[in-house]
């Protein structure tokens, strides 16, 4: 078989797009593929400490407010900006793609590298687990506001599709009904999914490429108290805020439970920035897969790479869902309906809140068993070798 060369185009914006990028791209080059990634925003600095080429692109950011939220009127009204950028964007993809010369694209929730590839005729993958973009919203809606936001939705999604339609493609990285995550985002009529298989999660490492747990834990120098795996992720404002909450909590916690903390900043010391008998606080954590596969409970955002890897994993989740993140506020309920996290709004999250959440998790047989029935059955799904099966197929036609 030939080599391929590989264009990686994932959305800048926090790290989870680039996060489920990189574990294809090692295999590729594993097998003597050449690879090069195009970014922007906090990935280019998480994709070159993975050891990769990154190439600039103009950056796009939604506008924060100050607790990590989108602050959709200002993002709105900068949309002449946006769609400028938007221009550039793909005028640098275009040099990029003639330069690299790839035999394919893999976009990751991105529509710059499609358009481009489409002038340049290069075959196009997608991966998206947002076909239907939500609206985010704060309190509660009446009837009539529900109705004209599920309008508005509607009308995104059908507009977003025939810009997403340009991919050869989509490829969900999500599992199919009725373990799906982003449920809210993949409810879209049955024609839209044609064009879609379900994947499952892309994780770098699965649970059996690991030790046995027991042996991890000992090389963690943790005990057979519970151990609770708090992470943070997400773009710096949201990181910056719930970091602050949890950290204050945390340390604080009874010494019957042992904690490991990271605060999911890329590219610092792999060491713990502070120590005690039952909690160890890091700022970045290069293999939190083992910390995962060794702990009782996780304490997260409402991530949907997060919460996938919890389900291969089969840990219970306490999930802290970014405010008004419409995303998170609908992978948070998936998995509060599947009976295997409990949720905390941020706002509610406290010394008291948290300990109960904790005791309740820890304690809760059903949803200690429906994760393990849920581990089961998503264990099957290679989201990574799937794709790498889909560039030989459309880069051999």
């Amino acid at each position: 078989m030939s080599t391929r060369r590989v264009y990686f185009a994932p959305n800048g914006i926090a790290l989870g797009h680039a996060g489920r990028c990189i574990p294809v791209a090692r295999k590729l080059v594993k097998r003597g593929d050449t690879v090069i990634f195009s970014t922007y925003g906090d990935a280019v600095e998480f994709i070159q400490a993975a050891g990769f080429k990154v190439l600039n692109t103009p950056q796009i950011k939604f506008e924060e407010t100050a607790d990590g939220s989108v602050a959709m009127l200002q993002t709105s009204l900068k949309w002449p900006k946006h769609i400028l950028t938007f221009l550039r964007q793909v005028k640098s993809e275009i040099v990029n793609l003639k330069k690299f010369k790839p035999d394919i694209i893999i976009s990751d929730s991105r529509l710059s590298p499609l358009f481009a590839g489409v002038l340049l005729d290069i075959p196009r993958l997608l991966l998206l687990h947002q076909i239907r973009m939500l609206i985010p919203h704060r309190k509660e809606l009446t009837p009539l506001q529900k109705k004209l936001k599920h309008f508005g939705e509607d009308i995104i999604m059908y507009d977003t599709n025939i810009f997403w339609s340009a991919s050869d493609l989509i490829l969900a990285p999500d599992f199919p009904f009725p373990y799906t995550i982003a449920k809210d985002n993949l409810n879209v009529p049955a024609k839209m999914l044609r064009k879609v298989e379900f994947i499952g999660q892309v994780i770098s490492k699965r649970p059996e490429e690991l030790p046995e747990r027991e042996e991890i834990k000992r090389g963690l120098g943790v005990d057979d108290r519970p151990l609770i795996y708090a992470g943070v992720a997400g773009t710096i404002v949201e990181r910056a805020n719930l970091i602050q909450i949890l950290e204050d909590i945390l340390v604080k916690l009874p010494d019957k439970y042992q904690v490991i903390f990271t605060k999911g900043i890329p590219g610092k010391i792999d060491k713990p920035v502070y120590e005690t008998s039952n909690i160890k606080i890091y700022n970045w954590l290069s293999d939190r897969y083992s910390i995962l596969k060794s702990a009782d409970l996780v304490i997260s955002r409402a991530g949907h790479n997060t919460i996938a890897e919890c389900f291969y994993y089969g840990k219970p989740m306490i999930l802290i869902p970014t405010p008004a993140h419409s995303e998170h506020q609908g992978n948070a309920k998936s998995a509060k309906q599947m009976e295997v996290a409990y949720v905390l709004q941020q706002n509610e999250v406290n010394y008291k809140t948290l300990l109960n959440a904790i005791e309740f998790v820890l304690n809760n047989s059903r949803m200690n068993k429906r994760i393990t029935s849920i581990q089961r059955a998503v264990s099957k799904f290679n989201a990574v070798n799937t794709i790498i099966e889909r560039i030989d197929q459309y880069t051999s036609k």
